[in-house]
């Protein structure tokens, strides 16, 4: 009987017979590697109808019935692939198969600099590669390199995911070429894994995400003060300045270096220059400054109190005539 049987599976293609009223429920399955798994073929008549492959045996053979459970108590299989058949008396076949993705999440999501360590400078390239170990089937994965500024905003960077059908667990290398920039600095390079298997897999789809690496740039100059400044008499000379490492400024009025005044006055107004320096580059800042005189604030609140006089003084008078 069984070797009856198995000359005719090998002689079986799906959907042979136009009429074929097999049903296979669910049509795919989404499996964790090891976890068990079960679906059932049905037939719309009694048949004799079996299962092939089915894990650890050659086949699943049923005479008079119409339906056929196929069930592995751990599957390990990567590359099964179940087809359920029947067979009529008149020697007529059909099949169905049962689409069956197994899939295994990452041991181990890491990201590094590609021969890099240490500090990186503006403007200059790196290569970023985010390792992901032992993980199936590929052809799902998709990888995303994203950072974080220092006030926790994530921003992604680069989404890869692989063409590639094969079915068991590689470790594969994802790779994002970056140019920082000053803004970059102190913020952290991540990359998350993420298995999206569609609707018949795990919902939402599972995330593996790396340690982050810190980051610190190495930047010219940068002035944050605007090209004219207003003060008022008696207030100091300010200006930001960024840079890593952190750099020397020097202060010129008239092409003369000064140590910018703490208590300005009218006679301090004009164009000042600044110049900052470190290793990675330097930069020139000039700002024309205007001192403003307080009289006209005194000025303003003199009116506001002569106001308040005048409106107590004719309620009085209201009051006296009343």
């Amino acid at each position: 009987m069984h070797t009856h049987t198995l000359l005719l599976l090998l002689l079986l293609k799906p959907g042979v017979c136009e009429s074929c009223s097999l049903v296979v429920s669910p049509a795919g399955l989404v499996v964790k590697y090891g976890a068990p798994v079960s679906a059932n073929c049905t037939s719309d008549t009694v048949t004799s109808m079996g299962w092939v492959p089915s894990q650890g045996e050659s086949q699943v053979f049923r005479t008079g019935v119409k339906e056929l459970t196929w069930r592995v108590d751990s599957l390990t299989d990567w590359n099964i692939k179940p087809q359920c058949f029947e067979m009529s008396e008149k020697g007529g076949q059909c099949a169905r198969v049962l689409n069956v993705t197994v899939y295994k999440l990452p041991d181990r999501v890491s990201i590094r600099y590609l021969s890099h360590s240490g500090p990186v400078v503006e403007g200059h390239q790196y290569s970023l590669h985010c390792v992901v170990q032992n993980t199936a089937p590929i052809e799902h994965l998709r990888v995303t390199f994203f950072k974080v500024s220092t006030n926790g905003e994530q921003t992604v960077l680069y989404t890869q995911q692989l063409n590639n059908d094969i079915r068991e667990p590689v470790n594969e290398s994802f790779s994002l070429q970056f140019s920082p920039t000053s803004v970059d600095d102190r913020a952290q390079l991540c990359c998350s894994a993420m298995l999206d298997l569609g609707p018949q897999g795990p919902q939402p789809p599972p995330v593996m995400e790396s340690e982050c690496l810190n980051t610190t740039v190495h930047f010219a100059p940068e002035f944050s003060c605007s090209a004219k400044l207003q003060v008022r008499e008696g207030e100091g000379l300010t200006c930001d300045v960024r840079g890593n490492p952190l750099p020397s400024v020097t202060w010129l009025r008239d092409g003369k270096m000064l140590t910018p005044p703490t208590h300005l006055s009218r006679e301090d107004a004009g164009n000042y220059t600044l110049m900052a320096l470190n290793r990675i580059g330097k930069a020139n800042h000039t700002m024309e400054v205007e001192v403003l005189h307080d009289r006209a604030a005194r000025g303003a609140s003199c009116q506001a109190a002569g106001s308040a006089t005048v409106a107590l003084l004719l309620h009085q008078l209201i009051h006296w005539l009343y």
